[in-house]
C-alpha cells in the first residue's frame, strides 16, 4: 500500500478542506449535489441524482512539503 497524507484544496467552492489522498494523483474531482426538482421526479425519473463537478489540479510545489490542490475554474 502507498503511503497516504494530508493535502489541502485551495480556491473554488472546497477552499480549506483537508483530504487523505494515495500517492498523490495529479487530478481530484470534487462533486456537489444539486436539487432535482419535482417535475424530474413525476416524468419518472426517481431516484436521478445530478452533481456538480469540480476539478482540482496537484501544485507541483515543493515535492518534500504536503501535496497541495489547486481549483481549476476551466474544468470540466
Amino acid at each position: 500500500m502507498t503511503d497516504q497524507e494530508k493535502a489541502l484544496l485551495f480556491g473554488g467552492p472546497a477552499h480549506g478542506l483537508c483530504v487523505t489522498v494515495t500517492g498523490r494523483p495529479p487530478i481530484l474531482q470534487v462533486t456537489y449535489p444539486c436539487e432535482v426538482d419535482e417535475i424530474g421526479a413525476a416524468e419518472g425519473r426517481a431516484g436521478v441524482r445530478v452533481e456538480a463537478l469540480h476539478v482540482y489540479r496537484l501544485d507541483p510545489g515543493d515535492a518534500d512539503a504536503s501535496p497541495r490542490y489547486g481549483y481549476d475554474p476551466a474544468s470540466p
